[in-house]
C-alpha cells in the first residue's frame, strides 16, 4: 500500500536530467554559452523569446512561439534546429515543450534539451552534425 511516484506532475510536465556529466549551472549561462559554441561553429542561430506582456493600454499579448525551444537555427545541410536549454541540474520539460519536440522531430528536424555545452556537442557528435 505505498504511494505511486508519479514520473508526471501534475501539471503534465517532465523531468529532465542530462545525458553527459555536468556542473550545476543556472539556465541563463547554459544558454549563453550554447548560443557561442553554435557561433564557434558557424551555425546560423539566435535566441528565441516566448512570453507575455502589457503592449501599451490594449493589455496582455502574447509573443514567440508557444512551447518552442531557446534557441532556433539553421544547420549548414538546411536542416532546422531548436535546442531547450535547462539548467545543469535538470529541470521539467513543459507539456507545450513536448509537443514541440514531437512536431520538430516528426517533421525530420532537430529538437534537443540541453543542460551544458558539453550535452550539446554529445548530440552534434552522435549524429554526425560535427
Amino acid at each position: 500500500n505505498k504511494p505511486v511516484r508519479r514520473s508526471m506532475a501534475k501539471d503534465s510536465s517532465i523531468p529532465t536530467h542530462p545525458v553527459v556529466p555536468v556542473e550545476d549551472q543556472p539556465e541563463s549561462v547554459v544558454l549563453h554559452q550554447c548560443l557561442m559554441w553554435l557561433h564557434s561553429h558557424h551555425i546560423f542561430c539566435n535566441r528565441m523569446n516566448v512570453g507575455v506582456g502589457v503592449l501599451g493600454t490594449s493589455g496582455y499579448h502574447t509573443y514567440g512561439i508557444p512551447g518552442s525551444g531557446d534557441i532556433h537555427g539553421i544547420l549548414p545541410n538546411g536542416i532546422h534546429l531548436e535546442i531547450e536549454c535547462k539548467a545543469g541540474k535538470g529541470g521539467r520539460q513543459q507539456k507545450n515543450q513536448q509537443k514541440r519536440m514531437e512536431d520538430v522531430r516528426r517533421n525530420h528536424a532537430y529538437y534537443f534539451v540541453i543542460h551544458c555545452v558539453e550535452e550539446l556537442e554529445y548530440y552534434f557528435k552522435r549524429e554526425g552534425l560535427i
